[in-house]
């Protein structure tokens, strides 16, 4: 049996003897987290084969990061792409419809007071939310925070239904499907400042759990105790991400998990619902979260990767004099930079309005100065970058 799977997949493939077995097995083998529900019962999780996998490889990750002298100015300018990235995506997890493409071009801009798009507004918004989280680094955890943290992301929207901002709910709250089914209610008002003030002081206290799992728990905590009326996921991804930079995980400024959920958004929802299917048990949260994070730091790593290259090049531009190529060939370098696979003379052709003579005549130029170097033979014969 591969993976921790579902009790359904489990009976369905297995029977119920045996579902009966593993849920005693994982129950003894369970790790209690210092938080309960809302009936005062623990959660927990287990330290999975899966799991402690997960967590090496994002340790592994994060000392070779570390280890990199990369240039200040590269690293300002990836963080900013990627905070730009995470505003947008947690935005769209919650309904914003703008395009990447459109909220780029606002993201780019000084902000306005009031954009009076409710969808550009929230990634907006965002934006700004992420700014201030990343101000409070190194700052214990208070109500306070949350509530300056939700009142930015609920600027200006929800005008045709005001709700209440920068306070937790007063009333009841209901999670719907995209068919209007209500999947979980909220815990009642009377208990959330209750729930909260046990979460704040949870977040400010020392564990020997991981701070990795910790980090997936903020996130998920803050989503079971829905202490607001709107923005509650949104809040709740803010405040893993400011978890991460107080424990030196400062890798996250450079990720978007919310890119992550948004294109597994399924799997999102249902390892937030399996946690009630399974008496509490965290640990699919947990899975999701961590996964997530992997998948970032592959991405961060083919970013530095590019980076390296585009150093290379420049290096090389240099040594070999730049002004001895002519702009197709930069051209052609650039594009086979960017996507770091070997351009054939059909293609150069294509990107310059040049013959095949005139693309034969640069590439043979190319290949003596050593920038690129020829893969394949006859039709299938293209050109690589040499770095």
């Amino acid at each position: 049996m591969n993976g921790y799977l579902e009790n359904t997949k489990i009976i369905a493939n297995y029977g119920l003897s045996k579902w009966r077995k593993i849920q005693k097995d994982r129950h003894n083998k369970s790790h209690k987290l210092g938080l309960v529900d809302r009936e005062g019962k623990p959660f927990w999780f287990v330290l999975s084969p899966e799991l402690l996998n997960l967590i090496s490889q994002i340790e592994s990750n994060r000392g070779f990061l570390a280890s990199l002298k990369l240039p200040k100015k590269f690293l300002n300018k990836l963080a900013a792409e990627i905070e730009k990235k995470e505003a947008y995506y947690s935005s769209h997890i919650e309904g914003a419809v703008t395009s990447l493409e459109e909220a780029l071009l606002y993201l780019n801009k000084p902000s306005k007071k009031d954009y009076g798009d409710e969808s550009l507004q929230m990634i907006i918004n965002n934006r700004d939310a992420l700014k201030y989280i990343r101000n409070q680094k190194g700052q214990l955890f208070g109500h306070n925070i949350i509530y300056k943290l939700h009142t930015t992301l609920l600027k200006n929207t929800h005008k045709e239904r005001p709700i209440t901002v920068g306070k937790y709910r007063k009333g009841p709250i209901y999670v719907v499907n995209g068919l209007g089914e209500i999947v979980y209610e909220g815990p009642p008002a009377s208990k959330v400042m209750e729930m909260m003030d046990i979460y704040v002081k949870w977040l400010n206290s020392t564990s020997e759990i991981h701070p990795l799992i910790r980090a997936a728990i903020v996130h998920l905590h803050f989503v079971q105790i829905h202490p607001f009326d709107d923005g509650n996921g949104r809040s709740a991804r803010a405040l893993s991400n400011l978890y991460l930079m107080n424990q030196d995980y400062q890798f996250i400024n450079f990720l978007s998990p919310s890119d992550y959920f948004d294109h597994h958004r399924a799997e999102y929802y249902r390892s937030i619902q399996n946690t009630r299917a399974h008496e509490n048990d965290t640990t699919f949260f947990i899975l999701y979260y961590l996964k997530a994070l992997i998948k970032q730091l592959d991405n961060v790593q083919g970013e530095i990767k590019k980076e390296g290259r585009v150093r290379d090049l420049r290096d090389i531009l240099t040594l070999k004099n730049q002004a001895r190529l002519n702009k197709k060939q930069i051209k052609a370098l650039k594009w086979m930079l960017r996507h770091s696979e070997k351009i054939t003379t059909r293609k150069y052709c294509k990107l310059s309005r040049c013959s095949d003579e005139a693309a034969r005549k640069d590439f043979n130029q190319l290949l003596e100065i050593g920038i690129i170097e020829r893969t394949g033979k006859g039709r299938s014969t293209g050109y690589i970058l040499k770095i």
